[in-house]
């Protein structure tokens, strides 16, 4: 049944059903029951493309992540498509991996399906994205969590995992460590964040040398396991990961080695990830709230697409989880 049907059985013109279906200008309280009645019957639902054509919206936004088989980006997504699906927006969830050129396809794709909003989960795609790529999508708005691009149309939630790294550094050092290390496992945006909070605090601390201790390795169980060797040839107590997994894997190498964990080397872990407590013993690490994170995206993406947003960029202060690593 369409609109037309509708408005042969009820008696009414096509102007007067479409002002019903899409609740605008003024139909009668009769009128409209009448019509009602008719819709009602036929169990009649309308195309949300037609109602997207009328209404100037279709009701969808991507979520454009690196990996959703990485349990951070799962949690966020999980909760941004969640919140979005249960206010009726379609959500698309598109994985680019590290590449720049499936980047750009899927945001192609999303500018000719002429999506209402999208999210860019993780800092990575500071780099993935460049003035090309944003160009398609100029009109559209775009909300970064945990990264920021100078545009316009986007909007960021920030977590100041510089500060979190901050808090891991000063409590090594206030349990006695007297050789702290750093360990970056990632090229993104976020880890120079991390990387920079790291250094204040251990020139703070009175290291003058505080970038020689600074460390890169790749992210995983065997990334922690290879700086791992070589940090126990330096002679490090105190480790500072800006990842878990990695600081799982680093923990593992030395507790083969013989080594006790904390007493002869201790270590804090970043995300507050499913594996910082799966792991034996269980892993300090900086909770940089996901979930927060995650509901602040789309409150602010809301906000953007329905012309309400006040604040360009949020930021969070993520805090320490204190475990047996320390």
């Amino acid at each position: 049944m369409n609109i037309y049907d509708i408005a042969k059985e009820a008696g009414v013109s096509i102007t007067t059903v479409s002002r019903v279906l899409n609740n605008k200008g003024y139909v009668s309280e009769k009128t409209r029951k009448k019509i009602q009645e008719v819709l009602d019957k036929n169990e009649y639902q309308p195309s949300e493309i037609a109602r997207g054509l009328v209404s100037g919206s279709m009701k969808t936004v991507a979520i454009i992540v690196v990996d959703i088989r990485v349990p951070h980006y799962a949690l966020t997504s999980y909760i941004m498509e969640q919140q979005l699906s249960e206010l009726g927006y379609m959500v698309f969830v598109c994985n680019t991996g590290e590449k720049q050129e499936a980047c750009r396809r899927y945001l192609k794709m999303l500018s000719k399906r002429k999506v209402d909003g999208i999210i860019l989960v993780g800092s990575i795609f500071n780099y993935l994205c460049d003035d090309e790529m944003m160009n398609l999508l100029s009109d559209t708005p775009i909300v970064m969590a945990n990264g920021k691009i100078e545009r316009e149309n986007v909007y960021s939630v920030l977590v100041d995992e510089g500060y979190g790294m901050e808090l891991a550094t000063k409590h090594l050092h206030e349990r006695g460590c007297k050789k702290i290390a750093h360990i970056i496992d990632k090229h993104t945006n976020s880890a120079d964040r991390k990387m920079r909070g790291f250094l204040r605090e251990m020139q703070r601390l009175g290291y003058e040398d505080a970038k020689e201790h600074v460390y890169r390795t790749t992210y995983g169980m065997k990334g922690g396991a290879d700086i791992a060797k070589i940090l126990y040839q330096k002679g490090y107590d105190g480790v500072v990961f800006e990842e878990d997994l990695t600081a799982v894997g680093a923990m593992n190498t030395w507790r083969k080695m013989g080594l006790r964990i904390p007493e002869d080397i201790a270590l804090t872990g970043c995300n507050n990830s499913e594996y910082s407590f799966i792991c034996n013993p269980e892993l300090t690490t900086v909770n940089n709230k996901g979930e927060v994170l995650s509901e602040l995206t789309v409150q602010l993406l809301l906000d953007a697409m329905t012309k309400k947003q006040e604040l360009k960029t949020l930021t969070i202060l993520p805090e320490l989880i204190k475990r047996e690593t320390t």
